[in-house]
């Protein structure tokens, strides 16, 4: 009888604890699990990416980001990256800081685009086929209106994929944006687009490739 009850509570103290581990974001305090803590978790209105049409005057006004911590509301600092200019297309980073009441933080960026025309009309989605080694082919997929897309390779080495997303800013002009894939992390990189095609440099950030840039070009397949 003893062990049953035994067995019964290690249970539910068993099940209390995944419960309290698949809550939240968690964050080991010590290498021997001694303790978990919920990192701040953000919500960001009108999204983490945001595209915005140059305009001749005037300045950006953000939206704002609200964060928690285990539920409960905590406050949210903001830094820039690089200042906002609406008259000057191009892309723009806001970094969000928050701390839970451990003092363990965390951080979220939001991307901000300015274009040079309004770009919710152009498709760059579909196949495109790598032509700087062997033929690989990889998917583009438009996430948003404001001219945001996903590609499941951006390098195209074959066997190594190396996913990410870039932005239509307009005029043949895109930017691939930082991410990270079988070669390590890779940086911003200015790239052009035509009605077939697609060119940017992989700028790679990581040892032993560290400031190795890699111009590639993909051609859509038909």
């Amino acid at each position: 009888m003893v062990n049953s009850i035994m067995r019964i509570i290690s249970y539910i103290v068993f099940a209390s604890f995944i419960v309290l581990l698949s809550s939240c974001e968690k964050w080991y305090e010590t290498a021997d699990v001694s303790h978990v803590t919920c990192l701040p978790e953000f919500s960001f209105e009108g999204g983490d990416f945001i595209s915005l049409v140059r305009q001749d005057s005037g300045e950006y006004d953000d939206q704002g980001v609200t964060a928690t911590a285990n539920g409960k509301p905590v406050a949210v600092y903001t830094f820039v990256e690089n200042y906002v200019d609406v008259t000057t297309p191009g892309i723009y980073t806001l970094a969000y800081y928050a701390e839970n009441p451990e003092g363990f933080s965390k951080i979220a960026q939001r991307i901000v685009a300015v274009t040079y025309e309004d770009v919710s009309g152009n498709d760059l989605a579909g196949t495109y086929s790598g032509t700087v080694w062997d033929p690989v082919e990889a998917t583009v997929i438009k996430i948003s209106e404001g001219g945001l897309y996903k590609m499941d390779d951006v390098m195209g080495y074959p066997g190594y994929a190396m996913p990410g997303r870039f932005v239509d800013l307009g005029q043949e002009t895109l930017i691939l944006l930082p991410g990270e894939g079988y070669f390590g992390e890779y940086d911003f990189s200015e790239g052009q687009y035509t009605r077939r095609t697609l060119s940017w440099d992989v700028i790679l950030l990581t040892a032993p490739y560290e400031g190795i840039e890699i111009p590639v070009i993909w051609r859509k397949v038909e």
